[in-house]
Protein backbone atom coordinates (compact mmCIF):
# COMPACT_ATOMS: atom_id res chain seq x y z
CA UNK A 1 0.00 0.00 0.00
CA UNK A 2 0.98 3.23 -0.98
CA UNK A 3 1.55 5.84 1.65
CA UNK A 4 0.49 9.08 0.67
CA UNK A 5 1.83 12.00 3.60
CA UNK A 6 3.18 14.06 2.43
CA UNK A 7 2.18 13.92 -1.60
CA UNK A 8 -0.35 17.19 -2.83
CA UNK A 9 -3.56 16.92 -3.56
CA UNK A 10 -3.82 17.56 -7.73
CA UNK A 11 -7.09 19.59 -7.36
CA UNK A 12 -6.44 21.91 -3.89
CA UNK A 13 -2.76 21.81 -3.90
CA UNK A 14 -2.33 20.96 -0.14
CA UNK A 15 -0.35 17.82 1.15
CA UNK A 16 -1.84 15.06 2.77
CA UNK A 17 -1.68 14.18 6.39
CA UNK A 18 -2.04 10.58 8.55
CA UNK A 19 -5.49 12.14 9.10
CA UNK A 20 -6.82 13.09 5.77
CA UNK A 21 -9.67 11.29 4.16
CA UNK A 22 -8.36 10.39 1.31
CA UNK A 23 -9.41 8.72 -1.93
CA UNK A 24 -7.84 7.26 -5.20
CA UNK A 25 -8.61 7.22 -9.00
CA UNK A 26 -9.89 3.56 -10.02
CA UNK A 27 -8.49 4.36 -13.46
CA UNK A 28 -4.64 5.55 -12.73
CA UNK A 29 -4.63 5.69 -8.77
CA UNK A 30 -4.32 9.56 -8.11
CA UNK A 31 -4.97 10.37 -4.41
CA UNK A 32 -7.46 13.11 -3.63
CA UNK A 33 -9.21 14.26 -0.84
CA UNK A 34 -12.41 13.02 -0.45
CA UNK A 35 -14.09 16.57 -0.10
CA UNK A 36 -12.06 17.86 -3.35
CA UNK A 37 -12.67 14.79 -5.63
CA UNK A 38 -17.20 15.03 -4.47
CA UNK A 39 -16.63 18.91 -5.46
CA UNK A 40 -14.82 18.30 -9.07
CA UNK A 41 -16.90 15.25 -9.68
CA UNK A 42 -13.69 13.87 -11.78
CA UNK A 43 -10.58 12.91 -11.73
CA UNK A 44 -8.27 15.81 -12.94
CA UNK A 45 -6.15 13.54 -14.87
CA UNK A 46 -9.25 11.82 -16.57
CA UNK A 47 -7.86 12.99 -20.27
CA UNK A 48 -3.99 11.63 -19.37
CA UNK A 49 -5.71 8.00 -18.32
CA UNK A 50 -3.76 4.80 -20.29
CA UNK A 51 -0.72 7.59 -21.70
CA UNK A 52 2.71 8.34 -19.94
CA UNK A 53 1.54 11.52 -18.63
CA UNK A 54 -1.14 9.99 -16.14
CA UNK A 55 -0.60 10.56 -12.62
CA UNK A 56 2.68 8.14 -11.46
CA UNK A 57 2.86 7.06 -7.77
CA UNK A 58 6.25 7.61 -6.28
CA UNK A 59 9.52 6.44 -7.63
CA UNK A 60 11.02 6.39 -4.75
CA UNK A 61 11.38 2.43 -2.60
CA UNK A 62 11.28 1.32 0.82
CA UNK A 63 15.06 -0.80 0.19
CA UNK A 64 16.55 2.90 -1.26
CA UNK A 65 15.20 4.78 0.98
CA UNK A 66 16.76 2.56 3.74
CA UNK A 67 19.89 2.76 1.86
CA UNK A 68 19.98 6.58 1.92
CA UNK A 69 19.61 6.22 6.21
CA UNK A 70 22.10 4.12 6.37
CA UNK A 71 24.60 5.44 4.37
CA UNK A 72 24.33 8.58 6.58
CA UNK A 73 25.60 6.53 9.53
CA UNK A 74 28.25 4.78 7.54
CA UNK A 75 31.19 5.29 4.95
CA UNK A 76 31.36 2.49 2.26
CA UNK A 77 34.81 2.20 1.12
CA UNK A 78 35.67 2.94 -2.36
CA UNK A 79 38.19 0.34 -2.96
CA UNK A 80 36.88 -2.98 -0.89
CA UNK A 81 33.19 -2.26 -0.75
CA UNK A 82 33.63 -2.62 3.73
CA UNK A 83 31.05 -0.55 5.37
CA UNK A 84 32.81 1.59 7.93
CA UNK A 85 31.87 3.83 10.40
CA UNK A 86 30.65 7.50 9.80
CA UNK A 87 33.70 8.63 11.98
CA UNK A 88 36.12 6.65 10.51
CA UNK A 89 39.07 8.18 8.58
CA UNK A 90 40.60 4.63 7.46
CA UNK A 91 38.79 2.07 5.67
CA UNK A 92 38.97 -1.22 8.54
CA UNK A 93 39.86 -3.40 6.23
CA UNK A 94 41.90 -2.21 3.52
CA UNK A 95 43.11 0.96 5.17
CA UNK A 96 42.31 3.46 2.07
CA UNK A 97 41.82 6.97 3.18
CA UNK A 98 37.89 7.72 3.68
CA UNK A 99 38.10 11.71 4.49
CA UNK A 100 39.22 14.02 1.60
CA UNK A 101 38.17 14.51 -1.73
CA UNK A 102 40.25 11.55 -3.32
CA UNK A 103 39.52 10.31 -6.12
CA UNK A 104 38.54 6.82 -5.27
CA UNK A 105 40.11 3.65 -7.04
CA UNK A 106 38.66 0.70 -9.04
CA UNK A 107 37.55 -2.10 -7.16
CA UNK A 108 38.94 -5.26 -7.12
CA UNK A 109 37.16 -8.04 -8.94
CA UNK A 110 35.94 -11.18 -8.11
CA UNK A 111 39.37 -12.58 -9.49
CA UNK A 112 41.56 -10.19 -7.52
CA UNK A 113 42.35 -8.12 -10.25
CA UNK A 114 40.88 -4.85 -11.15
CA UNK A 115 38.27 -3.99 -14.03
CA UNK A 116 38.76 -3.58 -17.28
CA UNK A 117 40.23 0.00 -18.61
CA UNK A 118 37.27 2.44 -19.41
CA UNK A 119 36.48 2.78 -22.80
CA UNK A 120 37.85 -0.12 -23.97
CA UNK A 121 36.20 -1.91 -26.36
CA UNK A 122 36.17 -5.79 -25.49
CA UNK A 123 39.30 -8.12 -27.09
CA UNK A 124 38.74 -10.74 -29.30
CA UNK A 125 41.14 -13.64 -28.46
CA UNK A 126 43.87 -12.36 -31.63
CA UNK A 127 43.77 -8.85 -29.83
CA UNK A 128 41.23 -6.79 -31.77
CA UNK A 129 37.78 -5.66 -30.71
CA UNK A 130 34.87 -8.20 -31.22
CA UNK A 131 32.17 -5.97 -32.55
CA UNK A 132 31.77 -2.49 -34.34
CA UNK A 133 34.20 -0.14 -36.38
CA UNK A 134 37.95 0.36 -34.49
CA UNK A 135 38.80 2.86 -32.20
CA UNK A 136 39.87 5.95 -33.42
CA UNK A 137 43.73 6.55 -33.26
CA UNK A 138 45.89 9.47 -33.85
CA UNK A 139 49.75 9.81 -33.75
CA UNK A 140 49.74 10.27 -30.18
CA UNK A 141 47.21 8.26 -28.68
CA UNK A 142 46.86 4.89 -27.34
CA UNK A 143 45.07 2.34 -29.44
CA UNK A 144 43.67 0.50 -25.86
CA UNK A 145 42.38 4.18 -24.86
CA UNK A 146 43.55 5.72 -21.39
CA UNK A 147 44.84 3.47 -18.79
CA UNK A 148 43.16 4.24 -15.22
CA UNK A 149 46.18 6.01 -13.24
CA UNK A 150 45.94 5.48 -9.40
CA UNK A 151 47.47 5.50 -6.11
CA UNK A 152 47.09 2.62 -4.33
CA UNK A 153 47.64 3.35 -0.64
CA UNK A 154 48.71 -0.18 0.25
CA UNK A 155 51.77 -0.03 -2.49
CA UNK A 156 50.04 -3.11 -4.17
CA UNK A 157 50.39 -5.11 -0.66
CA UNK A 158 47.76 -7.53 0.56
CA UNK A 159 45.94 -5.98 3.80
CA UNK A 160 45.29 -9.44 5.20
CA UNK A 161 48.86 -9.96 5.18
CA UNK A 162 50.74 -9.66 8.43
CA UNK A 163 54.44 -8.25 9.50
CA UNK A 164 55.99 -10.03 12.03
CA UNK A 165 52.78 -10.95 13.72
CA UNK A 166 50.98 -7.31 12.91
CA UNK A 167 47.81 -7.03 10.24
CA UNK A 168 49.26 -4.90 7.37
CA UNK A 169 45.77 -2.96 7.38
CA UNK A 170 46.80 -2.33 11.35
CA UNK A 171 50.04 -0.99 10.09
CA UNK A 172 48.52 1.08 7.11
CA UNK A 173 46.53 2.71 9.94
CA UNK A 174 49.48 3.51 12.00
CA UNK A 175 51.42 4.72 9.14
CA UNK A 176 48.73 7.08 8.23
CA UNK A 177 50.85 8.95 5.75
CA UNK A 178 52.95 7.86 2.46
CA UNK A 179 51.79 3.95 3.30
CA UNK A 180 52.10 3.28 -0.81
CA UNK A 181 55.82 3.60 0.13
CA UNK A 182 56.39 2.22 3.17
CA UNK A 183 54.13 -0.48 3.32
CA UNK A 184 55.54 -2.50 0.54
CA UNK A 185 59.54 -1.05 1.88
CA UNK A 186 58.21 -3.42 5.37
CA UNK A 187 57.09 -6.31 3.30
CA UNK A 188 60.10 -6.79 1.10
CA UNK A 189 62.23 -6.26 4.17
CA UNK A 190 60.36 -8.78 6.14
CA UNK A 191 59.79 -11.57 3.26
CA UNK A 192 62.65 -11.11 1.34
CA UNK A 193 65.34 -8.79 3.57
CA UNK A 194 66.02 -6.44 0.75
CA UNK A 195 66.17 -3.01 2.10
CA UNK A 196 65.56 0.04 0.99
CA UNK A 197 68.20 3.25 1.52
CA UNK A 198 65.49 6.36 3.22
CA UNK A 199 66.76 9.56 1.40
CA UNK A 200 64.92 11.29 4.03
CA UNK A 201 65.97 9.71 6.85
CA UNK A 202 69.44 10.49 5.97
CA UNK A 203 68.96 13.86 5.48
CA UNK A 204 66.90 14.70 8.21
CA UNK A 205 67.77 11.82 10.40
CA UNK A 206 66.78 12.70 14.41
CA UNK A 207 64.06 15.15 12.99
CA UNK A 208 62.75 12.50 10.38
CA UNK A 209 62.58 10.02 13.15
CA UNK A 210 60.78 12.73 15.94
CA UNK A 211 58.48 13.66 12.62
CA UNK A 212 57.47 9.91 12.55
CA UNK A 213 57.00 9.68 16.24
CA UNK A 214 60.11 7.20 16.82
CA UNK A 215 60.63 9.84 20.22
CA UNK A 216 63.46 7.46 21.95
CA UNK A 217 65.81 6.87 19.19
CA UNK A 218 64.94 10.58 17.72
CA UNK A 219 66.01 12.30 20.96
CA UNK A 220 69.04 10.32 21.18
CA UNK A 221 69.97 10.73 17.47
CA UNK A 222 68.74 14.40 17.45
CA UNK A 223 71.13 14.97 21.10
CA UNK A 224 73.99 13.52 18.90
CA UNK A 225 74.01 15.27 16.27
CA UNK A 226 73.47 18.68 18.07
CA UNK A 227 76.39 17.48 20.30
CA UNK A 228 78.37 17.10 17.45
CA UNK A 229 77.51 20.08 15.74
CA UNK A 230 78.06 22.64 18.84
CA UNK A 231 81.25 20.73 19.29
CA UNK A 232 82.50 21.31 15.67
CA UNK A 233 81.52 25.19 16.02
CA UNK A 234 82.96 25.76 19.71
CA UNK A 235 86.38 23.95 17.72
CA UNK A 236 86.61 26.10 14.71
CA UNK A 237 86.36 29.07 16.65
CA UNK A 238 89.47 28.07 18.61
CA UNK A 239 90.78 26.71 15.59
CA UNK A 240 90.94 30.41 13.65
CA UNK A 241 93.56 31.71 15.88
CA UNK A 242 96.08 28.74 14.87
CA UNK A 243 95.34 28.76 11.15
CA UNK A 244 95.81 33.02 10.97
CA UNK A 245 99.32 32.61 13.04
CA UNK A 246 100.40 29.50 10.56
CA UNK A 247 99.99 31.73 7.67
CA UNK A 248 101.22 35.17 8.94
CA UNK A 249 104.71 33.12 9.70
CA UNK A 250 104.11 31.76 6.38
CA UNK A 251 104.34 35.22 4.87
CA UNK A 252 100.75 36.03 4.51
CA UNK A 253 99.29 39.20 5.18
CA UNK A 254 95.75 39.73 7.00
CA UNK A 255 93.55 41.38 4.32
CA UNK A 256 95.00 40.20 1.09
CA UNK A 257 94.73 36.67 -0.73
CA UNK A 258 97.36 33.75 0.10
CA UNK A 259 98.90 32.41 -2.75
CA UNK A 260 99.34 28.75 -3.07
CA UNK A 261 103.34 28.75 -2.28
CA UNK A 262 102.22 30.48 1.04
CA UNK A 263 99.29 28.33 2.33
CA UNK A 264 102.01 25.05 1.13
CA UNK A 265 104.80 26.50 3.81
CA UNK A 266 101.74 27.02 6.05
CA UNK A 267 101.08 23.21 5.81
CA UNK A 268 104.67 22.72 6.28
CA UNK A 269 104.54 24.21 9.57
CA UNK A 270 101.51 22.26 10.48
CA UNK A 271 103.67 19.51 11.73
CA UNK A 272 106.24 21.55 13.83
CA UNK A 273 102.82 22.70 16.02
CA UNK A 274 101.97 21.34 19.68
CA UNK A 275 99.83 18.46 19.85
CA UNK A 276 97.01 20.39 21.42
CA UNK A 277 96.74 22.64 18.36
CA UNK A 278 96.91 19.63 16.44
CA UNK A 279 94.08 18.43 18.36
CA UNK A 280 92.49 21.24 18.07
CA UNK A 281 92.44 21.50 14.09
CA UNK A 282 91.64 17.85 13.94
CA UNK A 283 88.09 17.77 15.83
CA UNK A 284 85.91 19.95 13.93
CA UNK A 285 87.00 17.70 11.07
CA UNK A 286 86.03 14.67 13.10
CA UNK A 287 82.75 16.04 14.27
CA UNK A 288 81.72 16.75 10.73
CA UNK A 289 82.83 13.22 10.21
CA UNK A 290 81.02 11.60 12.88
CA UNK A 291 77.63 13.47 11.93
CA UNK A 292 78.05 12.14 8.08
CA UNK A 293 78.42 8.44 9.79
CA UNK A 294 75.26 9.16 11.85
CA UNK A 295 73.36 10.37 8.51
CA UNK A 296 74.20 7.24 6.74
CA UNK A 297 73.36 4.81 9.47
CA UNK A 298 70.08 6.24 9.82
CA UNK A 299 69.68 6.45 6.03
CA UNK A 300 70.26 2.56 5.53
CA UNK A 301 68.64 1.47 8.62
CA UNK A 302 65.72 3.63 8.68
CA UNK A 303 63.12 1.96 7.28
CA UNK A 304 64.11 -1.01 9.42
CA UNK A 305 63.95 1.16 12.75
CA UNK A 306 60.57 2.12 11.65
CA UNK A 307 59.13 -1.26 10.78
CA UNK A 308 60.26 -2.36 14.26
CA UNK A 309 58.67 0.33 16.12
CA UNK A 310 55.60 0.27 13.77
CA UNK A 311 55.29 -3.77 14.32
CA UNK A 312 55.82 -3.29 18.25
CA UNK A 313 53.15 -0.33 18.69
CA UNK A 314 50.66 -1.94 16.40
CA UNK A 315 50.93 -5.33 18.77
CA UNK A 316 51.06 -3.57 22.13
CA UNK A 317 47.54 -1.84 20.90
CA UNK A 318 45.94 -5.28 20.05
CA UNK A 319 47.32 -6.93 22.99
CA UNK A 320 45.82 -3.41 25.36
CA UNK A 321 42.56 -3.93 24.35
CA UNK A 322 40.25 -6.49 21.93
CA UNK A 323 37.32 -4.13 20.56
CA UNK A 324 38.41 -3.27 16.89
CA UNK A 325 36.73 0.39 17.38
CA UNK A 326 39.23 0.82 20.32
CA UNK A 327 41.94 0.04 18.53
CA UNK A 328 41.06 1.64 15.23
CA UNK A 329 41.01 4.87 17.52
CA UNK A 330 44.66 4.24 19.55
CA UNK A 331 45.75 3.79 16.28
CA UNK A 332 44.48 7.17 14.80
CA UNK A 333 46.16 8.98 17.95
CA UNK A 334 49.16 7.40 18.46
CA UNK A 335 50.29 7.14 15.01
CA UNK A 336 50.87 9.20 11.98
CA UNK A 337 53.44 12.27 12.06
CA UNK A 338 54.10 15.08 13.69
CA UNK A 339 54.50 17.65 11.49
CA UNK A 340 54.22 21.11 14.54
CA UNK A 341 57.34 19.36 15.59
CA UNK A 342 58.61 19.27 12.81
CA UNK A 343 58.45 22.86 11.79
CA UNK A 344 60.07 23.64 15.34
CA UNK A 345 63.25 20.95 14.43
CA UNK A 346 64.02 22.86 10.70
CA UNK A 347 63.12 26.56 12.67
CA UNK A 348 65.66 25.09 15.59
CA UNK A 349 68.14 24.03 12.32
CA UNK A 350 67.94 27.35 10.52
CA UNK A 351 69.48 29.08 14.00
CA UNK A 352 72.05 26.79 14.35
CA UNK A 353 73.12 27.16 10.82
CA UNK A 354 73.38 31.20 11.45
CA UNK A 355 75.19 30.54 14.76
CA UNK A 356 78.58 30.63 12.64
CA UNK A 357 78.07 33.43 10.59
CA UNK A 358 77.34 35.97 13.54
CA UNK A 359 80.65 34.61 15.50
CA UNK A 360 82.43 35.63 12.16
Amino acid sequence: MIDYTGLECPICGEKFTAQDDIVVCPECGAPYHRACYLREGKCAFADKHGTAEAWQPPKKEAAQENAEAQSKDEKRCPRCGKSNSSQALFCDHCGLPLSGGQAAPPAYTASGGFPPFQGVPPQAPTGGPQNGPASPQGPFQSPFGAAPFFLDPMGGVNPNDQIDGAPVNDIAKLVQTNTAYYLPTFFNLRRYRRNRFNFCAFLCSGGWMLYRKQYKTGAIVTASMLLLFILEIYFTGLSQPIITNMLIQAGASPGTAVTMEQYMQAMQGLYSLPWTDMLILIIPFLCSLGRLIIMFIIGFTGNKMYCKHCVQKVLRIRESTGVPDEQALQLQQQGGVNTALAVCMLVCYVILMCIPQLMI
